[in-house]
């Protein structure tokens, strides 16, 4: 593929993912269809096919280019690499990400709203329904090896229960973002940032055995 064309392929991809932004918060998510997408793109059906294998696909990847976007995805990617120094100081900027004005915005949006409405099986397929919980499953998962590495750099105790620090982190995380979406006026970043340190931590106390609280 030439430059040129390489260029116009990704022109003609943001086209398709502006025109589904813009379709799947005004008419939602089930109530478009990709000839709507097409048309307010100004491309064939073809062209979203060649970018994207369906609806569903089409959806994923907004969401991720989002999150990306807005930092919400490299930071925990960097906790989890091997040689990474300082993972703890990642997993907190992955956090602290998560309180942006930007990102917050995105936590109330339609979008994010339409992916809440499949995962609780109140509308979208099954297939989709399946990668939204596999995303869920990947960051989960690189969380999980950023507090590896916190551990192996001495950032938390070695006895820390890593499976339950990261379902920790993930449950004041979804609470957070599920209290944002009914009330954004009441999280202050300052707020917001104490909350996050104050849940990591207490990460140190989180050990692998807790047969004494049984």
């Amino acid at each position: 593929m030439t430059k040129r064309s390489h260029e116009e392929a990704l022109q003609t991809k943001k086209q398709i993912m502006d025109a589904a932004i813009s379709l799947f918060t005004i008419k939602g998510y089930e109530k478009t269809s990709l000839s709507d997408v097409a048309r307010a793109a100004g491309v064939t059906r073809g062209a979203i096919y060649w970018h994207f294998e369906n609806k569903g696909e089409l959806l994923i990847e907004l969401l991720q280019s989002i999150a990306k976007d807005k930092n919400l995805v490299e930071p925990l990617l960097d906790a989890a690499k091997e040689n990474e120094f300082d993972p703890l100081g990642c997993i907190r900027k992955w956090l602290y990400a998560h309180g942006s004005n930007d990102a917050n915005l995105f936590f109330s949006s339609e979008l994010v709203k339409i992916a809440s409405s499949i995962m609780h099986e109140i509308v979208g397929e099954e297939d989709l329904r399946y990668k939204m919980y596999e995303l869920v499953r990947n960051y989960v998962y690189y969380l999980k090896e950023g507090i590896k590495n916190a551990v192996r750099r001495r950032q938390l105790p070695s006895d820390v229960d890593i499976e339950l620090a990261a379902e920790a982190i993930n449950l004041m995380l979804s609470g957070y973002v599920m209290s944002v979406r009914q009330d954004k006026a009441y999280w202050t970043l300052n707020r917001y940032y104490r909350l996050v340190d104050s849940c990591l931590i207490s990460l140190v106390s989180i050990k692998r055995d807790s047969s004494h609280y049984l």
